[in-house]
């Protein structure tokens, strides 16, 4: 679970392998208000990310090692199905990204160095 400090709560899936961070939400039809995908990384590092197959807008959400928001790319679209599908490149390093529906964090105020509380099961990082 992510906690925003608005209070706002979302179930995440976890991409912790190179399998499940390649995939992450393409081919998806939707992505819930209270869902969300956490990518989990080896190293703390400036993680790009691109919306190849994705069907919805999303907003990426990097996070430092501290739980911090360390920058937020707002409503990324799909790429084009014909076209070129650019990196979205972080200018800080981040030890997770966070994926939610694009808009999720307008609507909640987040905002950089704001704390997003990371609750996962026994055994993984954080």
């Amino acid at each position: 679970m992510a906690v925003f400090p608005s209070g706002a709560q979302f179930h995440l899936e976890i991409a912790a392998n190179e399998e499940s961070r390649r995939i992450g939400y393409m081919f998806r039809e939707r992505v819930g208000p209270q869902e969300g995908m956490l990518f989990l990384f080896d190293e703390a590092e400036r993680h790009p990310f691109w919306m190849k197959n994705c069907k919805v807008n999303l907003d990426i959400i990097w996070i430092d090692a501290h739980q911090r928001v360390a920058e937020i790319a707002h409503d990324q679209p799909p790429c084009p199905g014909d076209g070129p599908c650019p990196n979205v490149f972080p200018m800080r390093v981040a030890s997770y990204v966070l994926e939610v529906a694009g808009g999720t964090a307008r609507r909640e105020r987040l905002a950089l160095g704001d704390r997003v509380m990371l609750h996962l099961e026994p055994g993984r990082a954080p």
